[in-house]
């Protein structure tokens, strides 16, 4: 127990090598770092001067954590020319950049030679080593974790599964996203587009060694929604009897996912824009605020641009949290896509893997897709595996909801085009009677049975609707199973539920009905 206890003790320390000439600042750095531990303890390592600072770079271990001042041996740019020189020596360790003087072009200079972060000498004591654990934790994020990296980092652990030209083209965006400067991702699409799973694929790329917080907004009562994402202090209202740490905050150092963000109230807004404009937190109640580092994925199903429009969302807000967007089309604009996420999910269902037939396939190409989306596409599948025949899913076993709105959107398009749809016989015919007429004279239609073969209503029935399908495709070529039930005169479920009878009964084959049945949109 004592040695896992040193190991995990080792693993949480940071080497902190820090050059500056004026001994009060390394004084009080070290000071800092070594009483204000939050998550790890710091080994401080003080250089005065350049001489020892070039030899002890060039040995090992390595630091973690290198601080440079700006205005090394009273220089104006003493610290910046050691920047290229120290990254050309020191390619995985973080550099910050340290002076009382927030000098912005001389900050970017560093900034572009190669250093990580800057850190004000007036930064308050208790604060300087949250500052710097965080500016190592996202300067690792940003810099120390490039692409191939993150791809090395997740090798060994199981990927999140998924089908289509879309999600692919997400994925391969999501390493360069962590490995860039970006802080803010908004992903917007309807309901059932694959938001969650984009959230699921930045976790995968970010492992385990940054944080990775998943929040629904919209999950979450509005009372209680700002004291979750902030935090609170102790009394800052009834039943708030200790400090607590919101999972905003939770999430520094590393990435958030707020989903459903347009049901956040107008406070909790103005306190988001805080937080990716200052990278500072103030917790509910609270008299002065935080510093932290963290990056936001926001999602939601509803149009950010309208909301704007319409007074619901802050527009500097939107702005701020579009630094970068994935689009996710919705299915019916994906339809390329739909193969591949059919035989993915009839591989992965349970009880599987699945076979479609290519009738199936064809049906489930063709719908419009108006609501659920993917989730819709799933739940289909999965309620046509309760009709399966050995593990083959057939148009036959498509729910009849999806049928409804096959048939809702062929009326909507033959309304639109003008088309004009199958005529109906009268109601009041007797459905024998309309099913003979369909095809002229009663007479053609012969029925044979065996000798030893039980004749009674059922079977007579079955045999005659077997019949007229024959005889109407060898007359009109494929129907769908719509234009049949038209036809025949009689509902299209009604018929789907007879032809599915025929097939258990072993009356006809699945793959001869198939053939014999067109299954197509109209």
């Amino acid at each position: 127990m004592a040695n896992s206890e040193a190991s995990q003790k080792l693993r949480n320390v940071l080497r902190v090598l820090h050059l500056d000439d004026e001994i009060f600042e390394l004084e009080r750095f070290a000071n800092a770092l070594g009483n204000n531990a939050i998550d790890a303890e710091f080994e401080v390592e003080s250089i005065d001067n350049l001489e020892k600072f070039r030899s002890r770079i060039a040995r090992i271990p390595e630091p973690h954590v290198i601080i440079l001042d700006i205005h090394i041996d009273q220089a104006v740019r003493g610290g910046v020319s050691l920047v290229q020189q120290t990254r050309a020596a020191l390619p995985n360790t973080v550099i910050l950049m340290c002076s009382a003087m927030d000098d912005v072009s001389t900050i970017a200079e560093c900034l572009n030679l190669g250093a990580d972060d800057f850190l004000s000498k007036r930064t308050d004591q208790r604060e300087l080593s949250l500052r710097v654990q965080n500016s190592y934790k996202l300067a690792k994020l940003k810099r120390g974790i490039g692409i191939a990296n993150v791809e090395a980092s997740v090798s060994g652990r199981k990927s999140p599964k998924f089908a289509g030209a879309t999600l692919e083209r997400t994925s391969r965006r999501i390493p360069q996203i962590i490995s860039s400067a970006i802080s803010a991702v908004h992903v917007h699409g309807e309901s059932g587009t694959g938001k969650e799973m984009v959230a699921d694929l930045f976790s995968h790329y970010l492992g385990s060694s940054m944080p990775f917080v998943k929040v629904n907004c919209g999950a979450i009562a509005p009372t209680l929604l700002e004291s979750e994402l902030f935090g609170h202090v102790r009394g800052a209202f009834t039943g708030a009897l200790t400090d607590k740490k919101g999972l905003i905050e939770a999430a520094s150092g590393g990435w958030i996912f707020l989903d459903e963000v347009a049901s956040l109230s107008s406070s909790a807004q103005v306190a988001l824009l805080r937080v990716l404009e200052n990278q500072e937190l103030l917790r509910v109640g609270a008299t002065a605020p935080k510093p932290i580092q963290v990056r936001v994925l926001s999602a939601t199903h509803e149009p950010l641009p309208l909301l704007v429009k319409q007074g619901k969302f802050r527009k500097d807000l939107w702005q701020r949290l579009c630094e970068a967007e994935i689009d996710l089309p919705p299915l019916r604009d994906r339809t390329d896509e739909i193969e591949s996420m059919v035989r993915h999910f009839c591989a992965v269902m349970p009880g599987g893997p699945y076979d479609i037939s290519e009738p199936a396939l064809e049906v489930l190409s063709s719908l419009p897709w108006k609501s659920g989306n993917i989730r819709e596409l799933r739940n289909c599948l999965r309620a046509m595996t309760e009709l399966h025949v050995n593990k083959l899913l057939t148009p036959l076993a498509i729910p009849e909801r999806i049928w409804k709105q096959m048939e809702e959107a062929n009326e909507e398009s033959e309304q639109v085009e003008g088309d004009l749809a199958l005529t109906t016989p009268s109601s009041v015919v007797r459905p024998i009677e309309r099913m003979a007429r369909t095809i002229g004279r009663p007479d053609e239609i012969i029925i044979r049975f065996e000798n030893t073969e039980a004749i009674s209503f059922d079977v007579l029935s079955d045999r005659l609707l077997l019949e007229l399908t024959k005889k109407l495709t060898e007359r009109r070529g494929k129907l769908s199973l719509r234009q049949l039930a038209k036809a025949i005169g009689i509902s299209r479920s009604t018929l789907s539920g007879r032809l599915k009878a025929l097939v258990h009964k072993e009356l006809i084959p699945l793959n001869d009905l198939v053939n014999l049945v067109g299954l197509s949109q109209k």
